[in-house]
């Protein structure tokens, strides 16, 4: 994608983004920075990996098209170690390196570091599939291209007990993780306001060592479904549960359907659901093209790819709108932003920072994950 440099501090990789592919932008004319805050180091690696990608392909596009007024985008990319404080130091270098936006992180745990300090300092933020409800609270300058965790919770509750007709669930937490703890909290909120019962509460921590006794748990409580809103672990979970005996329905949130989830164990699945974002499945001609364009052999491709392409978009738009990289111009031009098309759908935000979002439903069946159906706000 260009010229590569490197610095550290704390792991930070600055991508000079496609400057040989700008075709008809104004030679000599200053560039267009903007950041991207993904992991690409530790734990959440393997998840944020097609965050990356989708950002990485919009801007290669965005410039082969002649850049956003006639400048190249230069794409700044900081690794935030997979942790809440590399998160935030590198909202920080982003902000002192006066980037026109900021577009991540994946993890609300990240997120939610990164906000206060990119609204300190006046950089627009743009997560992509951070879903927990505090991230856009932070203030007018962070915004989401997703659905958040209130929507999607109310949506996997209200799917358990209508379509599954369930009646009983129990919920399996990491008590590490803000996105984990907060979408099962709102799961059960309105499972029970509607009249399902939570029969069980039960928690795990980030590198847990074995699941074996918080399966004979699920086993023992006998649910209709087990509600785990995690990452990759929860495939590692729910394969622990099944070998227990149990005939719980597992559910889960848009932190399921990665790589990692499917290598752990989601292949193992004979049936499950969870909520996302978006599907390739999509008749939109946007997303049609999209799939067409970067698809690349038998591997499907999730919501958090086209998530982070529709972000980098939505922002190259904003900068237009703007007439240049004025933070607050941009900032002012992203919050009025309506009707925008993207390939995840179109894109308003009538409230600070959050947007209506339809919720795709995908089921696993027989280990394969395929589109299920989608439910409105």
């Amino acid at each position: 994608m260009g010229n590569v440099m490197l610095r550290f501090r704390p792991r930070i990789g600055v991508l000079l983004g496609c400057a040989g592919l700008v075709a008809g932008a104004a030679r000599g004319a200053e560039p267009i920075r903007i950041a991207s805050i993904f992991a690409q180091t530790g734990i959440a690696a393997e998840d944020n990996a097609d965050s990356i990608k989708g950002v990485r392909e919009a801007v290669q596009e965005v410039n082969a098209r002649g850049g956003v007024l006639g400048r190249r985008l230069d794409l700044v990319e900081f690794d935030n170690l997979s942790t809440p404080i590399g998160s935030k130091l590198a909202a920080q270098e982003a902000v002192n390196a006066k980037v026109t936006a900021i577009i991540g992180a994946a993890w609300s745990s990240h997120t939610l570091a990164m906000a206060p300090v990119a609204q300190s300092g006046r950089t627009p933020l743009i997560t992509t599939i951070s879903t927990h409800d505090a991230i856009t609270r932070a203030g007018d300058c962070v915004f989401r291209m997703c659905f958040t965790d209130s929507f999607q919770g109310k949506v996997m509750a209200g799917f358990a007990l209508g379509a599954l007709q369930a009646r009983t669930a129990v919920t399996v937490v990491n008590l590490t993780s803000d996105y984990s703890v907060g979408l099962a909290r709102e799961f059960e909120r309105n499972f029970a306001a509607a009249g399902g019962r939570i029969v069980r509460q039960l928690s795990y921590r980030a590198n847990q060592a074995s699941f074996t006794e918080l399966a004979a748990e699920v086993k023992a409580a006998g649910p209709d479904v087990v509600f785990v809103p995690g990452y990759w672990e929860s495939a590692v979970i729910l394969k622990a549960i099944a070998a227990q005996g149990s005939t719980a329905i597992p559910l889960g949130g848009d932190g399921w359907g990665t790589d990692r989830f499917y290598e752990m164990g989601g292949k193992d699945l004979a049936r499950a659901f969870y909520s996302t974002h978006w599907s390739e499945a999509s008749e939109s001609p946007l997303s049609r093209a999209f799939v067409k364009k970067f698809k690349h052999g038998p591997k499907g491709m999730d919501s958090q790819e086209a998530l982070a392409y529709d972000a980098v978009h939505l922002l190259a738009d904003a900068v237009r709108r703007a007439g240049g990289p004025d933070r607050e111009k941009v900032r002012q031009a992203i919050a009025a932003t309506k009707g925008f098309a993207g390939v995840t759908g179109t894109i308003s935000f009538p409230q600070q920072g959050d947007q209506p979002r339809s919720a795709v439903i995908m089921k696993y069946s027989d280990g394969k994950a395929s589109y299920y159906r989608s439910l409105k706000p």
